[in-house]
């Protein structure tokens, strides 16, 4: 190689080895969170928090439960899920700005959660149902339709309340039950459990309904539950009876639903299968099984499959069958509509696996169960204000983005904030989608404020 050309191979090398500085108080790497902020001091978040957590460190402390909790939300919300990242959130310097310096550090969040007495628990879940409250305020009247479901977390230490339960992909280990009640379409997170691993879907499911419809706002009235095969049981069906609850429920493939099945195939003028598509058909009967006090609704779904030989090739011509059923209370909608209702209830496992891959739900990393009881609490809090946020301020098309999709596109986009007083604001780099969604967000944080302002 000549001395030219390798003297142009150097200045190129040296171009992109660039020197580095570490003195900039305007970078941040999560800029557009001043957005949440001020939408978090439209509803007084803080004041939330305040009015909910009786537990009060002393006078002289740094930080009171309210800037604490408060903190961890954020962390949660930015995906900080470990208390060891928080530091790298404390460093921030936009961040820092946003909070006007006053951060706490990760061991006062961990002394926190030590220090808060038992009755924290359900005091969290007073803020979570004062955060809903708040926000159904500023809305309309509506009906809501609850979906349920449970998830294994598998621990990796001796967390105090794990057990060896069902456990798929970790056969052996312990693990945690979590179940949680989500209202289908807008996502709240109206309550959670953190359960030994031993424990069924169905354990104390009815206390745990309760639970979820006394967290209801006054203005959100329920209209229906729906459920898989976990929570078959009778007394689910007799408790939504008798107060008046549409149900919607997948059934357990006992000998007694077997039963039915082969009788319903067995008269099929009186019972004839209706195509949905080429997969599905359904039909449907009104009996009761044998340890039942009454008939109830089965809407029948049979699923064709075709056959294969021995070398693995399909049989168009010749199908085998797969049954499911679903008992249910609502007369008003046909077996397809049914089929079609239960359908949508699969969505809250699309939300859980939000849950756990955003927001860490599955990380109960604490040794002392009430401590990972309140993170997943706070968590919670977390979800559910982010929900909110994105419901209400952003863009229409970016509702259906999980979390991880939003901080991408949003919170995590790289900025400076310049300025100070009336002149602070942020610079990015040209970034139409960002600059678009902002126009928009800012009028609607601006129309929001002055709706609350006027109420």
């Amino acid at each position: 190689m000549s001395l030219p050309q390798n003297n142009n191979k150097i200045n190129s090398f040296n171009k992109l080895n660039i020197p580095a500085k570490f003195d900039s108080d305007t970078v941040s790497s999560f800029p557009a969170f001043s957005y949440l902020e001020a939408a978090k001091s439209c509803i007084d978040f803080k004041s939330l928090i305040s009015d909910n957590i009786s537990y009060q460190k002393a006078a002289n402390a740094t930080y009171q439960p309210a800037d604490i909790v408060d903190f961890m939300v954020d962390a949660s919300i930015l995906g900080y899920s470990r208390f060891s990242h928080y530091e790298n959130l404390r460093e921030d310097a936009g961040y820092l700005k946003i909070k006007d310096f006053n951060v706490p550090s990760e061991k006062v969040c961990r002394d926190l959660l030590k220090a808060l007495p038992e009755e924290s628990v359900n005091e969290l879940r007073e803020l979570n149902k004062s955060l809903l409250a708040t926000i159904a305020k500023t809305q309309p009247a509506k009906e809501v339709i609850l979906d349920f479901d449970d998830t294994v977390c598998t621990v990796f230490g001796n967390q105090e309340g794990s057990a060896n339960g069902y456990n798929p992909r970790y056969k052996g280990r312990p693990s945690f039950k979590e179940k949680v009640g989500i209202i289908s379409k807008t996502d709240e997170l109206l309550n959670l459990t953190l359960e030994e691993g031993t424990h069924h879907s169905n354990h104390e499911f009815l206390s745990f309904l309760e639970s979820c419809i006394e967290t209801l706002p006054k203005t959100w009235y329920l209209k229906r539950i729906r459920a898989d095969r976990g929570f078959f049981d009778q007394k689910n069906f007799r408790y939504c009876e008798d107060n008046g609850i549409e149900y919607v429920i997948k059934a357990k493939m006992q000998n007694g639903v077997k039963k039915i099945i082969d009788y319903v195939n067995e008269n099929p003028d009186q019972y004839p299968w209706v195509k949905i598509d080429n997969t599905f058909s359904v039909t449907e009967i009104r009996v009761p099984l044998k340890s039942w006090d009454r008939e109830r609704r089965f809407v029948l779904i049979k699923k064709s499959l075709p056959k294969s030989n021995k070398n693995g090739q399909l049989l168009f011509e010749e199908f085998t069958y797969e049954y499911q059923a679903i008992v249910t209370n609502v007369d008003y909608l046909t077996a397809e509509e049914i089929f079609n209702d239960y359908n949508q209830r699969c969505n809250i496992e699309n939300k859980i696996d939000e849950l756990k891959e955003g927001f860490a739900f599955d990380q109960n990393t604490q040794i002392n169960r009430k401590c990972n009881e309140l993170y997943l609490l706070i968590k919670m809090i977390a979800f559910n204000l982010n929900n909110w946020f994105k419901r209400t301020f952003l863009p229409e098309s970016m509702h259906h983005h999980e979390i991880n999709t939003i901080r991408r596109i949003f919170y995590k986009t790289a900025g400076n904030i310049c300025g100070s007083g009336w002149y602070k604001h942020i610079r990015f780099a040209p970034n139409k989608l960002l600059e678009k969604t902002i126009k928009y967000l800012r009028k609607a944080l601006t129309d929001f404020r002055k709706k609350v302002v006027l109420n």
